[in-house]
């Protein structure tokens, strides 16, 4: 509001003419209007007496008025701007001051408080990131113990059915060793019976290798 005090000389200059008015209205007002009567009275002290006060006497007067009317109002404006104008002034420089020291700060707060939520908006975008690649780490990790364990599994199947197979065959040969010793001697004791005589090692062997093809024949026909 420093504005205001550069107004007051233009106060100051209307106030002038308004003081010179009024002083001319004082005298004005305090001037006798004649009146008949009066200017009878006159005559006759005129005639008596003598001398009456021209009107150069009560211009001097009403020009003294005038002066001391716009002395006094110069100095009631004076007075006023010291006492009233002058501290009005500087209340409202120092209310101006403190809304802008205001306003600063809440500026100021604001841009902090951008600041910070910018810091936070930052921050929170990396905490983020980093539960994004934390999730994606763990779901390659997951995928590569899948994948080990399908691995593993499949292997370990394909062991028991190879073992499997081989303790298959293991049981199916020895089932057919026993079975064909089996037979063997059975045959020997019947074709002895047959023939009446016993059998060689070279008719055992014979005996049981037609044995073993005919039944290889049977299987695989």
């Amino acid at each position: 509001m420093r504005w205001l005090s550069n107004r007051w000389w233009l106060i100051l200059a209307v106030a002038l003419p308004i003081g010179i008015n009024l002083a001319g209205q004082v005298s004005a007002f305090g001037e006798e209007p004649e009146h008949p009567e009066h200017a009878a009275a006159g005559g006759e002290h005129g005639h008596g007496d003598g001398e009456q006060p021209g009107p150069m006497t009560a211009t001097a007067k009403d020009a003294d008025l005038a002066l001391w009317t716009l002395i006094t109002f110069v100095v009631f404006l004076f007075v006023l701007k010291k006492l009233a104008w002058t501290p009005l002034i500087a209340g409202l420089d120092k209310r101006e001051s403190s809304m802008f020291d205001n306003l600063a700060a809440a500026e100021s707060a604001r841009a902090k408080a951008e600041k910070m939520l910018a810091e936070h908006a930052a921050k929170l975008e990396k905490v983020h990131e980093e539960v994004r690649e934390i999730l994606a780490e763990a779901k390659r990790d997951a995928e590569h113990l899948k994948a080990e364990i399908i691995a593993t599994a499949q292997k370990e199947a394909e062991a028991t059915r190879v073992r499997s197979v081989h303790d298959i065959e293991r049981a199916r040969d020895q089932a057919l060793d026993e079975l064909f010793g089996h037979m063997g001697r059975v045959v020997a004791d019947a074709t002895e019976q047959v023939l009446g005589r016993a059998l060689t090692g070279a008719d055992n062997e014979r005996l049981i290798e037609e044995a073993l093809s005919g039944f290889a024949q049977r299987r695989h026909p």
